[in-house]
């Protein structure tokens, strides 16, 4: 399953805008803050859950509101159990009295288009739904699901700015974990996630599966092999996820250190759990598959440079693509790192103009130099203004033969930001030279 499609008009400061998506190549929007990258997940979102309601409900708990073309009030969308999210009054851009955004999805080589609109009426938001491709394909899925347990469910996941580990719970639920429904649950709400199920799910698993190594001590839980292989591949040095039970505690072994979870940083404990909870959910989705890091599905995430150190930043796109070789990865980033390994093919650069918010594709972007992606495809400058100004003024004091003037300029920004700045150096040769040619 993949987005191959997405066309938003009047949606919230985008007047009119359509992104075509890589469906073997991740893909990455960039751009100032406010300029609409985190919109564009959420218009996703919404319009997937319209995918997934359908298979995570019984269909027959469903309103004959909706139809394959209809309207829908808001004060019958509350008694509507089983359906997908609608656009917000506040949705809608500034000035316009509608938003209508329109997805078309590759689903096993099969283009499924449907779309939504929210529009502010006299008699208050009203939403218009066109579900006409899409509800033959939810029937059939629901349908082979049913009848087989090992079918495998398309997998939709949103992974929001405001993802955080707070709390490692690991007490036993009452909730029943093992549903392969569950890989649903929250999965595209678009709401703060958590990852409480993530670690309630690991240690109901691993309780099984050490009740099975009594007599078969060879014995390893497929699905918790799959959480295992897919952190120690997104984080390496890192292994032996486990629950410890006196006293009840979570804990990873780090380059040979057995920590508790908690212990770990921000960063780690924030990669560890999304990368557990996106295995945990394809690993529920897909009991069919061998390895259930095969499975397909589309996986969006806001700011995935969150809480990195730059070296994972570099690291954490070709990691996600090799570890789940069949899920599209739409992102949104403000690092450097990141989008110096995708191809310019995958990378959208969203810019405020006066005819409102474009998308465009960068000329180059894999493997250059961090500087360089700071001022050709971010608009920053990669020296603060005033260092610059230090360096123009000087090669000017040099090209003048202002040697003992450009001496003293060039020990000055030395004593600030070190001598071994290869301008630094480049500036000494040029002095050394003038001299020699001077004699």
């Amino acid at each position: 399953m993949k987005v191959k499609r997405l066309k938003m008009t009047s949606f919230r400061g985008i007047s009119d805008m359509t992104l075509d998506f890589q469906t073997e190549e991740p893909n990455v929007l960039i751009g100032i803050n406010g300029v609409g990258k985190s919109s564009i997940l959420d218009s996703i979102s919404v319009l997937l859950s319209w995918l997934i309601a359908p298979i995570q409900f019984n269909p027959e708990s469903r309103t004959t509101l909706i139809k394959q073309q209809g309207l829908v009030s808001s004060s019958e969308r509350e008694r509507d159990l089983a359906k997908g999210r609608y656009y917000k009054e506040q949705d809608i851009k500034i000035g316009n009295n509608q938003t209508y955004n329109e997805i078309t999805l590759l689903l096993d080589s099969q283009e499924v288009n449907w779309s939504l609109t929210t529009a502010q009426e006299v008699r208050g938001i009203v939403t218009g739904i066109n579900l006409s491709e899409l509800e033959s394909v939810t029937n059939d899925l629901r349908r082979q699901w049913q009848v087989s347990p090992e079918a495998n469910l398309p997998l939709a996941v949103y992974y929001p700015v405001n993802r955080a580990v707070l709390d490692i719970t690991l007490e036993i639920p009452k909730k029943n974990h093992f549903a392969q429904i569950n890989a649903y649950e929250q999965a595209i709400a678009g709401t703060q996630i958590g990852f409480v199920n993530f670690f309630q799910w690991f240690r109901l698993l691993e309780d099984v599966e050490n009740e099975e190594r009594r007599d078969n001590l060879d014995y390893r839980d497929h699905q918790l092999e799959a959480v295992r292989q897919a952190i120690s591949s997104l984080m390496p040095g890192f292994s032996n996820l486990r629950v410890r039970r006196s006293p009840l505690r979570m804990t990873a072994t780090k380059q040979g250190q057995e920590l508790i979870v908690n212990q770990l940083s921000d960063g780690e404990k924030g990669l560890m759990a999304m990368v557990g909870d996106l295995a945990r959910r394809l690993a529920i989705a897909n009991p069919g598959l061998p390895n259930p890091l095969q499975g397909e599905g589309v996986v969006l995430i806001d700011e995935i440079e969150l809480h990195l150190h730059p070296k994972w930043q570099r690291e954490i796109i070709p990691a996600l693509t090799r570890t789940f070789p069949n899920c599209q990865f739409i992102v949104t980033t403000h690092s450097p790192q990141v989008i110096s390994e995708v191809k310019p093919n995958g990378i959208y650069i969203l810019e405020a103009t006066s005819e409102g918010v474009v998308a465009k594709r960068p000329e180059s972007s894999y493997g250059r130099d961090s500087n360089r992606i700071l001022e050709d495809l971010m608009g920053v400058p990669a020296r603060p203004q005033e260092f610059k100004d230090d360096l123009l003024e000087l090669f000017r004091l040099i090209d003048k033969g202002d040697l003992d003037g450009a001496r003293q300029l060039r020990q000055q920004i030395a004593d600030e930001i070190g001598a071994d700045e290869p301008e630094l150096v480049k500036a000494s040769v040029s002095i050394r030279r003038k001299e020699i040619l001077s004699r």
